[in-house]
């Protein structure tokens, strides 16, 4: 009996953060591989711009990142709504693809593509109102309450879950087993790490009052109480790293290009974020890691349950967990030991989209 030809179709993939680079280049190439056309936008964004010509990802940044701005978010979107609209009509995709991209979600939409959504993050009020109750499939991770999206409109038979962590679709296609080196030249004293807020997140506006964030002021006390260790401060703006230049010199290592995290993770003693991909990463990585981001987002409760991550409430307090988790190599094996068997047991994301993707 002859096997059934799998029907190809064209894809729509529009990327907006590095994170997303990193977890769609191996969907674009299980795409790629199996016979699809693939097309990838992006937004002008200096680490997601970065990041996806690191890939060697081939994409057209239409549009660009709003700022801290609501009006400047607010007429960004919808000028790249208009670019976005011209360039997908004459492509004329089958589906679309998308981290809850609202321009992309809201062209599909208007252009009646199937709307595929990944997303981690439902805490993110606003981008989950405008994209969630578009989708016609969303994919996510298994930890997440099914409620937590089906008040945002979405019926709960057009979600579907992996059982992973979002970072286990580009950590599982690595070999943990060698030691990479970091390509920012540091000496033989400890690391550690931190990567600072989003602060021009629309979910962190509201809060993000003053010039001088608490990641500014957590750095000034890593400085005092730790000088005899390697401080890295990875910032996510031209406009963060020019702050943390022009505030400490160097008297931190602030890299100016983007980094291989990765690399960076596996070389380094502690890890603070301020965010949530690269907290993950570590953890995963079973690096001894502070969360530090204001708030709360499932992920980051599930690490905590798993007892990979710790969350101390104040800058002291971080100062404190960080002078302890630095001594406690024992600590730092259970770390590891926890980290790889939850990796092992996680699911390949990716696989679980692209077999939705050829069925739907």
């Amino acid at each position: 009996m002859e096997r059934a030809v799998r029907k190809t179709m064209k894809v729509w993939i529009d990327i907006l953060t590095p994170k997303q680079a990193l977890f769609f280049e191996p969907l674009i190439k299980e795409l790629d591989s199996n016979g699809h056309a693939v097309f990838v936008t992006s937004r002008k964004y200096r680490e997601v711009e970065l990041m996806i010509r690191m890939k060697g990802i081939k994409a057209d940044f239409l549009g660009a990142h709003g700022g801290k701005s609501l009006l400047g978010k607010l007429t960004s979107s919808v000028e790249r709504i208009r670019i976005l609209a011209d360039r997908v009509n004459q492509e004329r995709p089958d589906a679309a693809v998308s981290f809850s991209s609202p321009e992309g979600s809201r062209v599909a939409f208007g252009l009646g593509i199937k709307n595929f959504c990944v997303n981690d993050s439902p805490h993110a009020e606003a981008v989950a109102r405008l994209t969630i109750p578009l989708c016609h499939r969303l994919f996510t991770p298994w930890m997440i309450a099914t409620k937590a999206w089906t008040k945002y409109g979405i019926d709960a038979k057009r979600i579907t879950k992996y059982r992973a962590l979002d970072p286990a679709a580009w950590l599982k296609r690595i070999d943990l087993s060698k030691q990479p080196k970091p390509e920012i030249k540091l000496d033989d004293r400890k690391t550690i790490v931190v990567r600072l807020e989003e602060s021009f997140a629309a979910y962190l506006l509201e809060s993000n009052t003053s010039r001088m964030s608490q990641g500014y002021e957590l750095l000034k006390k890593l400085l005092q109480e730790f000088p005899d260790c390697n401080i890295v401060a990875l910032g996510r703006y031209a406009e963060q790293i020019g702050i943390l230049q022009k505030e400490f010199g160097n008297r931190l290592v602030v890299p100016t290009d983007l980094v291989d995290g990765f690399s960076l993770l596996r070389s380094c003693d502690l890890f603070i974020g301020m965010g949530g991909t690269m907290t993950a990463e570590a953890a995963l990585l079973g690096v001894p890691a502070i969360s530090y981001f204001r708030g709360s987002y499932d992920v980051e409760k599930f690490l905590l349950s798993k007892g990979l991550i710790v969350k101390p409430d104040s800058i002291s307090a971080v100062i404190r967990t960080a002078r302890k988790l630095l001594k406690d190599d024992k600590r730092r094996k259970v770390i590891q030991s926890k980290a790889s068997k939850l990796l092992n047991w996680m699911e390949d994301p990716v696989e679980v989209i692209v077999r939705k993707l050829e069925t739907s």
